[in-house]
């Protein structure tokens, strides 16, 4: 028998899993990057706050009213306490060194005083007969006619006698001093500024009861605002002048200023050293004081816009036109803790400094700052 030949057919594929791959495998295709290499990720561009410079000359707003002290007083008091009896000087008198400005009751002293010699007296007549008692008792020794312990005895009340006489001695000089101590003297020349105590008081001892300053070194004293304080120019000339007769002046710099400002007007304490006053600006005249150097322009800046950096303090100023940013240097003026910064160097006119995020940027970076920009100025 001959066999029957079938035809060579082909079906295809039902399965799921195959289809959805082949579906899938040009979408995959056009995922991969071309040439191997991944895109550059873009910059960051970080927006920030910025104020454009604008520099102000800095004046003291006219004048400020102070008196004239001297540069060294210094308050005079007893030694010891009591009664005050009298009072030889008033405020304004001239004292030379050595001047009796007041005494105390010195009775107690000089009873004292007369207790001390007597027990010097008695002391040295115990020193006497000490030695005259050691003398026998050592040439009786050396003839054998008294034993060692008589004259151990007699050396022992000899050299007691003579350190009573030693402490008597210490006794009577300080009851003499106690007695000096009831004169209060002027220890230099000067003028009387203060008076402390008043005939017939009780004082105590340290208790000030002169002061006495030296007129040859005399300074202005004001008290400024903590905003003349931050915002003044360095190492200023002051003109001082008198009240009410503005030819009588002088010219001095800034010696001291306090620290701390005052906790209930909030101003410091400013000591201006005056060079050659005349005689009328005398201690206690009322003056006025004016800055007498054109002011240099200041800028005064958020503190939030200062970075530093091995000890050197910087900005970032804003290229408007790149919109990218570069630390600038600046010279500062000293500052108290979260107050504004006042730049003296380092900034001009138009510069856009940032005023925030400031240690989130580094060198060249690109920002995104408002066109409406605030204004720098100083107080």
């Amino acid at each position: 028998m001959t066999g029957i030949a079938r035809p060579n057919t082909w079906r295809p594929t039902t399965n799921p899993l195959l289809i959805a791959l082949l579906a899938l495998a040009p979408a995959l295709a056009a995922c991969q990057p071309q040439g191997g290499h991944h895109a550059d990720a873009a910059p960051v561009i970080r927006p920030v706050r910025t104020i454009t410079v604008e520099p102000v000359t800095f004046r003291m707003g006219g004048s400020a009213t102070g008196t004239i002290e001297a540069r060294a007083d210094a308050d005079l008091g007893f030694r010891i306490a009591g009664k005050l009896v009298e009072r030889k000087v008033d405020v304004g008198n001239l004292v030379k060194a050595g001047d009796v400005l007041a005494r105390l009751d010195d009775q107690d002293q000089r009873n004292a005083l007369r207790t001390a010699e007597a027990n010097l007296a008695s002391a040295q007549a115990d020193q006497v007969q000490a030695r005259n008692e050691e003398s026998r008792k050592r040439e009786l020794l050396a003839n054998g006619n008294a034993p060692q312990a008589q004259y151990d005895a007699a050396l022992l009340a000899m050299r007691t006698a003579d350190a009573k006489v030693v402490a008597t001695q210490a006794a009577l000089q300080s009851a003499r001093d106690r007695v000096g101590y009831t004169e209060l003297r002027a220890d230099r020349d000067g003028v009387v500024t203060t008076i402390g105590a008043e005939p017939g008081q009780v004082v105590e001892a340290g208790q000030m009861v002169v002061r006495v300053a030296q007129p040859e070194e005399r300074e202005a004293v004001f008290n400024v605002a903590e905003t003349g304080i931050r915002a003044a120019p360095k190492d200023p000339v002051i003109e001082v002048s008198l009240a009410g007769a503005p030819d009588i002046a002088a010219v001095g710099r800034v010696r001291e200023i306090s620290p701390q400002a005052d906790p209930v007007t909030r101003t410091h304490t400013v000591r201006i050293a005056l060079d050659n006053p005349p005689d009328a600006l005398r201690l206690g005249a009322t003056v006025v004081g004016r800055l007498k150097q054109p002011p240099a322009p200041v800028v005064e800046l958020p503190g939030t816009a200062l970075f530093e950096e091995a000890g050197r303090s910087f900005v970032w100023v804003v290229d408007p036109k790149a919109q990218t940013v570069r630390r600038q240097p600046v010279v500062i003026r000293a500052r108290e803790s979260d107050g504004p910064v006042i730049v003296t160097e380092g900034l001009t006119r138009g510069d856009v400094v940032v005023t925030a995020g400031v240690h989130s940027l580094s060198e060249g970076q690109r920002v995104r700052f408002n066109q409406k920009i605030e204004t720098a100025a100083a107080p």
